[in-house]
């Protein structure tokens, strides 16, 4: 299981790397005519996408064939010649030493996010709680919704000094409305991405991104709440201090985002329903587009060969094999029996019969295996079409097929024996 894993994680990457380059180009133009928290609801296509492709099987990706594995078999042909399963060997190399560093670096962004977190906590201090709200021990901490399970909002010492009574409502309508959206834990599910996909740069850039996103996302719905209040919002922006670090269970109020921005949405005029709903129809044609690609790509896959064998063949034959066929036919239980032979492997048509009554057939083989082979037949009578009946056979063994005749003909009976050209036919 664990050396299916680098495939995994390919696949995933892939996916996720095509839809976040999808809501890249998209975002702006939602948020600009149509609505922020459309474009909020836009990156719900990247998890989308992700969980597409990990429902392929773990060897059906196309990526493994096109992207990861195409220079294994060309390394081993650099090796000793006639070393069976040198192309194996190369590949266990490959995932033994790809595997630990992608642990070493999954485990290190992990860490840096856990101290990143510990960090923002501990710089809070003591909390004292009045009125439901959490006041840090000193002024340059907060607003924030701090938690994922248990969560608190967390305001500055001098809250109700720096703000006024209007503001600090705009403040918490802020930090509830990241509560009920259950933001912090959009943000730590891309925290976890983050580190499972520490190697992609794509999304590392859309990260901050996202949370830039939710912010305006956040700012848009307070606004439709409160539609008089965009002046003293923008004022509430302005008092509180930037540059909090980003930690991944929590929401700022003000952070590093661009202010500017923020404070230029708030003058943009809520969309038309009939706007918003196109906005929403275009979203889920997106997101349905992301993850039928992602699933397509297993139908795909399912024509790419293995790039590394499982093992090495003895013997590669060059040539098509000959087959000598005896078939016995008999037409209705009083008709004589008719032996014919013949060779492939090219098709042959036998004939039974005279005049427009007659039975007739036309034959193909295919070789299954190294001692079976499939035999496979179209049966007319009177020049039409009766039957398509195949049967797989092993070499030197009788089979029989049985046609039933109509319109007052006799039954077709078959006895088909199939050997390689130069061996004995039994019974011949």
């Amino acid at each position: 299981m664990i050396n299916n894993l680098p495939e995994l994680l390919l696949r995933l990457a892939v996916s996720a790397s095509a839809a976040i380059a999808v809501v890249l180009l998209v975002r702006r133009p939602l948020r600009q005519r149509i609505d922020a928290g459309l474009a909020y609801q836009a990156w719900l296509i990247v998890p989308l996408a992700m969980a597409a492709a990990a429902l392929q099987p773990l060897f059906a990706a196309p990526v493994k064939a096109l992207v990861l594995l195409p220079a294994l078999p060309a390394l081993a042909a650099f090796g000793p010649a006639g070393a069976p399963g040198a192309a194996s060997a190369a590949a266990q190399a490959w995932t033994g030493w790809l595997l630990p560093v992608w642990a070493c670096g999954a485990l290190a962004t992990l860490a840096l996010f856990c101290l990143s977190h510990r960090a923002f906590v501990r710089s809070l201090g003591a909390l004292s709680v009045r009125g439901g709200i959490a006041y840090a021990a000193h002024a340059a901490a907060g607003p924030a919704l701090l938690g994922l399970w248990r969560q608190q909002i967390v305001v500055p010492l001098d809250f109700d000094q720096r703000y006024s009574a209007e503001e600090q409502v705009l403040i918490i309508a802020h930090e509830q409305v990241h509560a009920q959206r259950a933001d912090a834990a959009a943000n730590t599910l891309l925290a976890l991405i983050q580190c499972a996909f520490w190697f992609n740069p794509l999304v590392h850039l859309a990260a901050p991104r996202f949370r830039f996103d939710q912010e305006l996302a956040c700012d848009a719905l307070v606004m439709r709440r409160h539609p008089s209040q965009r002046r003293t919002y923008a004022g509430a922006m302005l008092k509180t201090q930037a540059g909090v670090s980003l930690t991944p269970s929590v929401c700022h109020w003000q952070s590093c985002h661009p202010l500017k921005e923020r404070i230029m949405h708030l003058q943009q005029t809520p969309p038309s329903p009939s706007r918003r709903q196109a906005g929403r129809i275009l979203v889920a044609a997106l997101a349905g587009i992301a993850a039928f690609a992602a699933l397509a790509a297993r139908a795909d896959a399912s024509a790419v060969p293995s790039a590394v064998p499982t093992a090495v063949p003895t013997a590669v034959p060059t040539t098509v094999p000959n087959y000598a066929v005896a078939m016995t036919l008999r037409v209705g239980t009083d008709g004589a029996p008719q032996h014919i032979r013949a060779r492939t492997p090219s098709d042959f048509s036998v004939r039974v019969g005279e005049g427009a009554g007659g039975w007739s057939g036309d034959f193909s083989l295919s070789a299954v295996g190294s001692d079976q082979v499939l035999v496979r037949s179209k049966i007319s009578l009177d020049g039409k079409l009766v039957s398509e009946p195949g049967v797989l056979t092993r070499l030197g063994a009788s089979s029989a097929i049985r046609i039933a005749g109509t319109g007052g003909q006799g039954d077709l009976a078959l006895d088909v024996t199939v050997t390689r050209e130069g061996q004995v036919v039994p019974g011949a």
